[in-house]
């Protein structure tokens, strides 16, 4: 009986096998974790920031209105604040967009005026409405109100869009989208903050502080958001730390994160090399990727 010619692994060839055959050589080509990345522990933990940032802000934010809200914080305070933050947005603003001119060479800013005309479009209907706002929730009770904003700004940190921070922050000025064309967050979580913001505002007292709150709101949750140093970010936390009080609220953010920032990327790297140790051998490839041959196999 003539020897049977060697098994090839094709499809389009008639050769003297069952259909089901399957050759000693079958698996010689299969490559595992060839394009595996590697992580480094303090990358991750630098790609937290952002969470960070954001969680901060929201800390912030409930601790002004519950100030306000309790009669600890004045109007003059909080307008203050609307002032702060405006000046430090239109600092930063102006300054990305001078960068991306002076790259582009597309010839001097736009004027300051210009912006503070853009910012009118905003805080004058908020004027308008703010006696409406006062009123938007006069029948519902104080649990219902802490429900409904607490879940709010819950979906609002959990769907933020914290790749789009990251992406503003590391390409160069000359390819950075323009903030004025960009919702900070994505639209879900925008809108969830928004609606949080004003159902809290409802609470206040006078229409005045409605007002003002909602300007502080937009500013904090709506405004595109310049680049921020890593100096801000410190002083962001130490700020939302000393806003709750240094109790136990404090403690809590302080844990949740510690958790975020260096107990959530060490469970990552363990969890990888948990992974490599348990799969063995099988992390060394059969056939060097370079040298792979167009239909070999590669599983990851």
């Amino acid at each position: 009986m003539a020897a049977l010619p060697p098994w090839k692994k094709v499809l389009y060839l008639k050769q003297p096998y069952e259909d089901n055959y399957v050759d000693e050589s079958f698996l010689d080509s299969l490559v595992l974790n060839a394009n595996v990345q590697r992580y480094e522990f303090w990358s991750l933990c630098s790609g937290t920031l952002a969470i960070l940032w954001q969680l901060s802000l929201v800390v912030v934010f409930v601790s002004v209105w519950w100030r306000v809200q309790q009669l600890t914080w004045n109007l003059n305070w909080l307008l203050a604040l609307d002032g702060l933050l405006f000046g430090c947005f239109v600092c930063g603003w102006r300054r990305d967009k001078a960068e991306a001119n002076t790259v582009n060479k597309i010839g001097a800013a736009e004027p300051a005026l210009w912006d503070v005309l853009n910012a009118c479009k905003i805080v004058f209907p908020l004027w308008v409405l703010a006696p409406l706002l006062q009123t938007l929730t006069r029948s519902w009770s104080d649990d219902t109100i802490a429900v409904i904003a607490s879940a709010l700004l819950f979906l609002h940190v959990a769907s933020y869009r914290y790749q789009d921070v990251a992406d503003h922050h590391g390409i160069p000025a000359s390819k950075r989208v323009s903030p004025a064309h960009s919702l900070p967050g994505g639209p879900t979580a925008l809108n969830a903050a928004v609606l949080a913001a004003t159902i809290l505002a409802s609470r206040l007292q006078t229409a005045e502080e409605v007002f003002a709150f909602m300007s502080f709101a937009m500013e904090v949750f709506a405004l595109p958001r310049a680049r921020f140093p890593a100096q801000a970010l410190v002083a962001l936390y130490l700020c939302a730390i000393v806003m709750l009080g240094f109790g136990l609220a404090a403690a809590a953010f302080v844990l949740v994160s510690g958790v975020i920032t260096f107990l959530s990327p060490a469970l990552f790297m363990w969890a990888q090399r948990y992974k490599a140790e348990i799969q063995g051998p099988w992390d060394i490839a059969h056939v060097n990727p370079s040298t792979r041959q167009p239909g070999q196999e590669s599983c990851q």
